[in-house]
């Protein structure tokens, strides 16, 4: 009772101390600016609440299950209990300022997670100390590895009774590729009930922390064997050392322990991430000398207000940004003047007087900006091109941010007729936020939306309806089908300019396109003329995929390096598409679709094993699938790739059949696979018939 007194105490003198902090700024070597990723349900956003609270940022920690997490503000998450939309928010610890975004942990919303981490110093992956590393996670970690972000991980849900570090420690190093080390250690009571986290370990712990980095670090190795292999006579300090020296080389992964839901081992973590995790001088230090005198950021997310127009989250890397200040967009050579800054917290926003390096903020103004944009001071606008030769010269600012194509589309109508035209105005703001939502009409002028699954789509209908108030209803749900050939084909289509040899054949995935006898500059009118031609197919008009096009022409007369006059392009682009149609038309009985495969992993008790195989195999078809149990035989999992198009319904299927025991933990897109001819001359059918 005493302890427990003076700890809350402690919290109160804590919080006021926090608020008093938000009066001033602090400087950039005491900024964090840190993501934090993980699975769905690894506890991601109730790790980013508690932090809140153990800081002071807010009053009392909310839950998931209430639906009053700061971070999961919009009505969807917090039906759902999951996140969908990145969220910012801002804490204040030991004189250090946390710039912390919650991300999505579904894999519809990695493109949401992926332009989040490209501004990121640093990152705090989050993974469930019951279960280890689970698909999710290995998919942020490499989209991680990809922008260079340092990681630290935090293993959480320990006070639940099937925890087990050791085997989640295993589950690091095998699967993530990585040396974990911990950094920290748990204390349990007597009823082995989680109470604290302490740096300072039994004997074997600490045999085991220093083992490992004796694997990577000579200095260690040797201090080790000198003391007869007696790890207690290495100090504490001496560790710590070689865990920064090897964290910043990439050899090793610091971990920390606790558990979001009860605050244990929350506040070691944010001493471990200041200690660990870099402060934005180290990006801005790597940016050339005449940007890093300058205003230099990236837009790494852009919205639409329907009050203040564009709005442009973005990070600053250098100089100071203030409002009226005018900026140069690198990608679009255009100037803009910023209207006012905001400093983000959640879902509420406030005036701000400037942004210094380091520093995240919302601008308005700069209605050309987009998401990915770079941008600098308006004074450099005069440097010309040798501005994209320094961006490019920088990671930090040249990474791209990748979206998938969208893999699942519906139709979508308004439930009265009225609202149909501000719901397409709404769908086409949305688009912009979001790259992975596309909309078009389709000849039947049906508004069709295009996502990456079908969570994201309902998702999207939902914020439609709570956000601008027009109910609507989707139909038509179908996977994203390509059209291919099944064996090779020839046409040699003539015209006065000459010759094209056109061959096509089945590829084993995408498609590829070569071009034969003409010259570089001819080449760039050509290949452009043939992709568009293939975005159309003959069967239902959807785009090849899966094969490759090659195409020599016999110009007469011979093309001699020159550059096609305006006449000669549009004869060279008639020409292509003509052909492009011929050989089509002349070859319809070998055209055939393919869909999207996934690779599935399902897991659960070994009861429910042969139902749920039985299952699979019936969506499976023809592809392989396997099964493995553990070692003690109580569990089983299931790896294997399906058709996209049969595992729609396979999550609420499996919970089903397992009576909520087991889980899926993957269903990824991998690759497209042509389809058996009865089930190709279905969907045409379909197609045709207006049913897709």
């Amino acid at each position: 009772m005493v302890f427990s007194q003076a700890r809350l105490r402690c919290q109160l003198i804590l919080r006021k101390r926090c608020r008093n902090l938000r009066l001033f700024s602090v400087e950039t070597s005491k900024i964090r600016n840190i993501g934090i990723v993980a699975h769905i349900d690894a506890g991601k956003t109730t790790v980013t609440e508690r932090i809140l609270y153990e800081t002071g940022a807010i009053r009392a920690a909310g839950n998931i299950k209430h639906g009053n997490t700061t971070t999961d503000f919009l009505p969807c998450e917090q039906n759902r209990g999951i996140t969908v939309n990145s969220a910012f928010v801002q804490a204040h610890f030991s004189d250090h300022i946390f710039n912390v975004i919650d991300t999505p942990g579904h894999v519809d919303f990695s493109f949401e997670v992926e332009r989040s981490l490209r501004v990121l110093d640093g990152s705090l992956v989050v993974i469930d100390g019951t279960r280890g590393v689970e698909p999710q996670t290995v998919t942020v970690w490499k989209q991680l590895e990809k922008f260079q972000v340092p990681r630290l991980i935090f293993l959480n849900k320990l006070d639940r009774e099937k925890r087990n570090v050791r085997v989640c420690m295993s589950s690091i190093r095998e699967t993530l590729r990585t040396l974990p080390v911990l950094v920290n250690y748990p204390v349990y009571d007597k009823d082995r009930q989680l109470l604290d986290v302490t740096t300072s370990p039994s004997n074997a712990e600490w045999t085991d922390t220093v083992e490992s980095l004796a694997e990577v670090d000579e200095r260690i190795e040797d201090l080790y064997f000198s003391f007869d292999c007696d790890a207690t006579k290495i100090s504490p300090e001496e560790i710590s050392r070689s865990i920064r020296k090897q964290h910043q080389i990439g050899r090793v992964t610091p971990v920390c322990l606790g558990s979001g839901l009860t605050g244990v081992g929350i506040r070691s973590c944010l001493e471990n991430i200041i200690q660990f995790l870099p402060s934005p001088l180290i990006a801005q230090s790597k940016l050339p000398p005449v940007l890093q005198d300058h205003v230099c950021g990236v837009v790494f997310k852009s919205s639409l207000d329907p009050n203040r127009g564009v709005l442009c989250q973005s990070r600053l890397y250098s100089g100071t940004l203030k409002p009226r200040s005018k900026l140069f967009n690198v990608r679009t050579k255009t100037s803009a003047q910023v209207s006012n800054l905001f400093q983000i917290d959640a879902d509420r926003v406030k005036l701000q007087n400037s942004c210094e390096v380091g520093g995240i903020t919302m601008m308005t103004g700069c209605k050309d900006f987009r998401t990915g944009d770079v941008f600098v001071s308006q004074s450099l606008e005069s440097h010309g091109d040798k501005i994209d030769d320094l961006i490019q010269s920088s990671r930090a600012l040249v990474s791209t941010i990748d979206h998938s194509k969208p893999l699942f589309f519906c139709s979508v109508e308004a439930t009265d007729s009225i609202s149909n035209d501000r719901l397409e105005k709404v769908l086409t703001d949305m688009t912009f936020e979001d790259p992975t939502l596309t909309l078009k009409r389709s000849d039947n002028g049906e508004l069709v939306m295009g996502g990456t699954g079908r969570l994201h789509l309902s998702v999207v209908l939902e914020r439609i309806k709570d956000e601008k108030g027009i109910s609507c209803k989707a139909y038509k749900f179908r996977v994203n089908y390509m059209e291919t050939v099944s064996q090779q084909i020839e046409h040699v289509h003539t015209t006065p300019l000459g010759e094209l040899h056109l061959n096509m054949s089945p590829a084993v995935s995408g498609k590829k396109v070569t071009v034969q006898n003409v010259c570089p500059k001819t080449r760039e009118v050509v290949e452009p003329a043939i992709e568009s031609a293939l975005t159309i197919g003959p069967l239902i008009g959807l785009q090849l995929s899966d094969c490759h096009i090659t195409a020599k022409f016999d110009l007469s007369p011979p093309d001699h390096k020159k550059f096609p006059t305006k006449e000669e392009k549009k004869e060279l682009n008639l020409m292509v598409k003509t052909a492009i149609r011929d050989i089509f038309q002349n070859n319809l009985s070998v055209m055939t679709l393919c869909e999207p495969i996934a690779e599935v992993e399902v897991e659960g008790p070994q009861e429910y094993s042969s139902t749920i195989m039985a299952d699979f195999s019936l969506r499976a078809g023809s592809l392989e699938y396997e099964v493995s149990f553990s070692d003690e035989g109580n569990w089983f999992t299931l790896r294997g790739c399906a058709p996209l198009s049969k595992l729609t319904d396979f999550n609420s299927q499996i919970r089903h059949l397992s009576r909520g025991s087991a889980s899926v933990l993957k269903i990824e897109t991998v690759k497209y696979g042509p389809m058996e001819l009865d089930s190709c001359r279905e969907i045409v059918q379909m197609f045709k018939e207006g049913k897709l």
